[in-house]
């Protein structure tokens, strides 16, 4: 026994040191170099799986290595990378993140160009997440760094980007023609024409300016994507049927049909495609946490190892000899808890009897108490509660508030309990609405004036009946309902 013991002392050891002699920090950079440039491959291949998965491998094969200029930027090459690949595929709070590290790995290497364009990844991360005031920011300083670039084709990129993205969602139809017309005017790719040419047809029939707006979605209609000509045919279609011309607006009708029809195929397998993705992504960020934590533990093993064969060694030697004693201490232990439980259980019976008084009790009150209890419920929600702040008084100190997703969550919540599941019943109604659009509504049908709501939302009132008016027509479909936005909402 005691040279099988010795033997495994020394083959833990010798294992540990083969371990750390493997593993330096000149081999893990050189593989997660390789690892960078085959992910940039395959994400040129449109293989963001693959690809993902050796931007993670790199990434976690530089953990702990030396901040140097160049590790800095091969970093922040990296999770600018991951960054992209979580947009793609819906993780945009996991997106952010990554961006935001990027962004300071290249301002400590003072590369001005790798952080214009990750700032203009966190833009379109952050438009994932209908944040408009926060994208318009990292637009904005994107733009401002690729003008003292001198960088063109960035500029046109950032204009369409910023009045597809940010003005049209908003409102301003007249800034996001602006800044789609200087795209096109710039040095912009022919698929990001076909987008800016769609936009600027789609701004001018929001501007009731149709004749404006056919030029520019005929040219859209060059692009060989399915979905972009929907899109076309739709505008195309509202035009025709608004200016009277019954006949075209059929025929724009059926190639809608024809090619919203091919674009479902697209997006099925896209979907497919997606979903696999998705589960891959995950499984791959939980393998490499499982490495990464590995890697760290790899200097404590040979301690480890020989701390363990100690104890092996001492608990064979003191078995015997406790075996007994801890027979007689579990016996006692086990008495002492069955004893405990009976007392918990006399204890729990006489509390039972107390609760079942107490609510014979409270029956004969609660049919009384329950308009007051009604009305106390929304009182304890953040939102409802700043939401009547600002409806009695604007001030510097009442404007000073921060709603965090949970707070929106939970006053969802309490409108649904209030209002019987309102949430649920208006998604039924209306399934297109967004998370955005669910809570204005709800804001709406606690009663809320229009210039409160579009405080808590950070934008102008303006904008707020802009926005109405859009989730009226184009996400409730009720563009011909005489009624207003508020009696849709309360008739729910």
């Amino acid at each position: 026994m005691k040279t099988n013991l010795k033997s495994l002392f020394l083959t833990a050891l010798a294992l540990g040191v083969m371990l750390s002699a493997c593993d330096t920090p000149e081999k893990r950079l050189q593989q997660a170099r390789a690892l960078y440039e085959q992910g940039a491959e395959l994400r040129e291949q449109r293989l963001s799986e693959e690809a993902t998965k050796c931007f993670l491998q790199a990434l976690s094969l530089m953990e702990g290595c030396e901040k140097t200029t160049e590790n800095l930027r091969l970093e922040g090459q990296l999770k600018d990378n991951l960054g992209a690949m979580y947009n793609k595929h819906g993780l945009f709070d996991d997106a952010l993140a990554m961006h935001r590290e990027a962004i300071d790995c290249f301002r400590q290497v003072d590369d001005s160009a790798a952080v214009m364009t990750t700032m203009r990844n966190c833009g379109r991360v952050a438009n994932s997440l209908e944040l408009y005031g926060q994208a318009k920011r990292y637009y904005d300083t994107a733009f401002s760094m690729a003008t003292l670039l001198n960088d063109r084709t960035m500029q046109s990129d950032l204009y369409l980007e910023m009045g597809r993205d940010y003005y049209l969602p908003v409102g301003n139809f007249p800034e996001a023609m602006t800044c789609v017309s200087r795209a096109l005017e710039g040095e912009i790719d022919d698929n990001n024409t076909d987008i800016a040419n769609m936009t600027m047809g789609v701004l001018y029939y929001y501007t009731k300016n149709y004749a404006e707006a056919k030029p520019y979605l005929n040219a859209a209609l060059r692009s060989e994507r399915a979905g972009l000509k929907m899109s076309v045919y739709q505008t195309l279609y509202a035009i025709a049927y608004n200016e009277g011309d019954y006949a075209k607006a059929i025929e724009y009708q059926d190639l809608f049909t024809e090619n919203m029809m091919q674009s479902d195929q697209e997006h099925a397998s896209e979907n497919l495609q997606r979903i696999k993705a998705e589960y891959e992504l995950k499984a791959q960020k939980s393998e490499m946490e499982v490495v990464m934590r590995n890697r760290s533990l790899q200097l404590w093993l040979i301690i480890a190892l020989a701390v363990i064969a100690l104890l092996v060694i001492v608990l064979i030697v003191r078995k015997k000899v406790s075996d007994h004693k801890l027979a007689v201490e579990q016996f006692r232990s086990q008495v002492e808890r069955d004893q405990n439980r009976i007392h918990e259980l006399v204890s729990d019976m006489e509390n039972l009897i107390r609760t079942n008084d107490d609510l014979r009790r409270d029956r004969q009150t609660l049919s009384q108490k329950d308009l007051l209890m009604t009305s106390k419920i929304m009182g304890r929600n953040k939102v409802y509660t700043t939401a009547q702040t600002l409806g009695e008084q604007v001030t510097a100190d009442t404007m000073n508030f921060a709603l965090s997703d949970d707070d929106w969550a939970d006053f969802i919540s309490l409108t649904d309990l209030v209002y019987d599941g309102f949430s649920q019943r208006l998604l039924e109604l209306y399934p297109k609405l967004s998370k955005w659009d669910v809570r204005i509504c709800c804001l709406s049908k606690n009663g809320f004036s229009n210039s409160v709501i579009s405080i808590l939302l950070d934008t102008q009132t303006e904008s707020y009946y802009r926005r109405k008016s859009r989730i009226k027509q184009m996400k409730m479909n009720l563009s011909d309902d005489e009624r207003s936005f508020e009696e849709i909402v309360n008739a729910v």
